[in-house]
């Protein structure tokens, strides 16, 4: 499954905000010490920054706004995940740059987050949903393409997310 088979499901903006430069790529990949799933940099190319159902938000490095900017929801996300480590909780997964730790990817609006579990090839990684305010962890054998078109054709859905997600099939830009 590629980008090309979500944009059948919903249009991506004429003029997208914020789209991936490929020529930007390298110096991205070099400051995240990894390389990234193919079809995560295609979704950025075509659709830049912005909500699908106004609830989803796949995170773009290039993105200016902090909430869904790849870079600092890194830090923020793993910062959160320390803290409840350091409370005694304990994670199911190791955190990203580990081998096989988690990447954030994607935030819903309720404050769920959306992971790879990065192991293996970055085309190879899959999804892990974690559940905000909740310890709640739910595993998707597939890549991020591949989540989303199941969600959005309501062949699969995360038991964080609502039950009317998605309502719409629209893509929205954020500026």
């Amino acid at each position: 499954m590629s980008v090309n088979d979500i944009s059948i499901l919903f249009k991506p903006p004429e003029v997208p905000h914020e789209p991936a430069n490929n020529k930007q790529w390298p110096e991205i990949l070099q400051q995240l010490g990894t390389e990234l799933p193919t079809d995560y940099k295609d979704f950025l190319t075509l659709y830049g920054s912005g909500k699908i159902d106004n609830f989803l938000c796949v995170l773009n490095p290039f993105s200016q706004n902090e909430n869904q900017n790849l870079e600092k929801q890194l830090q923020t996300q793993l910062a959160v995940l320390s803290e409840l480590q350091t409370c005694g909780e304990i994670l199911p997964y190791k955190f990203f740059p580990n081998v096989g730790g988690i990447l954030p990817f994607a935030i819903t609006d309720n404050g769920d987050v959306l992971f790879w579990h990065t192991v293996g090839m970055a085309d190879e990684w899959t999804v892990v949903v974690n559940e905000a305010r909740s310890l709640e962890w739910e595993a998707f054998p597939m890549s991020m393409s591949e989540f989303l078109a199941n969600v959005l054709n309501r062949q699969i859905r995360p038991a964080a997310f609502p039950k009317a997600f998605p309502n719409s099939l629209i893509f929205t830009p954020t500026y």
